[in-house]
């Protein structure tokens, strides 16, 4: 049944909030415990409001008629009513916008992604620890002599170190490094009574590649110790190893 809703005693008249469509078609029904509802359904867009008849069920069942005791509060309710439910659908049921930001729509994603890679980057850095099955300790070896042989071409790279360079056995170890009860990597020669030097693999990343800053470092001060033995770890020697260590990474970056 089709029907216009309207009130008599103000120009109030129910329409459609998506098209704003006035006529409608008026289909009552029935509940189990014999609730009486009603289904507006709008004809020119589809637009429908379902609800519970109480007090206008006898009214909304009536085709064509305006009766003369319909409230101007009534109407305006239900239009309220009808109002709410397409928002609330527009809101819950269609798809996002997608004019949002992409960093809006992924934040989580993002977030996830950064803990677990920081997460990963921390397993992979301390790797070295657990005995990997696959090293190429010929590799390795190759690279640490190659930086040690770039060494040699530092202008400002102490000449007593260049000598140590050329003088002292320098290899690659997949020894724990202890002292005491000290795991100090790289830490060889004086303090294990050996004039090698062993480089640990914690010098180098999981994959392979090493690092570059830490191993550099790992080289001066090993030779820095055979250099100057009678220094130690003393205030003297800790500035001697930052200054040739930043004089020997400013020339090879």
């Amino acid at each position: 049944m089709s029907s216009e809703t309207a009130s008599q005693n103000e120009d109030v008249t129910l329409h459609c909030p998506s098209c704003t469509e006035e006529k409608f078609r008026i289909v009552p029904m029935t509940g189990k415990n014999g609730e009486r509802f009603v289904k507006i359904h709008c004809h020119n867009c589809g637009e429908h409001l379902f609800f519970q008849a109480l007090e206008i069920e006898k009214i909304l069942s009536q085709p064509g008629i305006t009766p003369e005791n319909w409230e101007t509060e009534q109407i305006r309710s239900l239009q309220l009513e009808w109002e709410e439910w397409l928002k609330w659908k527009q809101r819950h049921l269609n798809k996002p916008d997608s004019s949002k930001p992409l960093l809006t729509k992924y934040a989580q994603w993002l977030l996830a992604f950064l803990l677990l890679g920081s997460a990963m980057f921390f397993v992979l850095d301390r790797w070295h620890l657990l005995d990997p099955l696959v090293e190429n300790q010929e590799s390795r070896q190759q690279q640490i002599m190659e930086y040690a042989e770039a060494l040699l071409e530092v202008p400002c790279f102490p000449s007593i170190l260049k000598v140590k360079i050329r003088t002292v056995p320098i290899r690659y170890t997949r020894e724990r490094p202890v002292h005491q009860n000290w795991i100090q990597y790289g830490e060889a020669g004086v303090y294990w009574g050996e004039e090698q030097i062993k480089i640990h693999r914690s010098n180098f990343w999981f994959f392979g590649w090493p690092k570059k800053s830490q191993l550099v470092n790992t080289l001066v001060h090993e030779l820095r110790h055979r250099s100057n033995p009678e220094l130690g770890h003393n205030p003297k020697f800790t500035e001697l190893v930052e200054k040739d260590t930043l004089c020997a990474l400013k020339y090879l970056n």
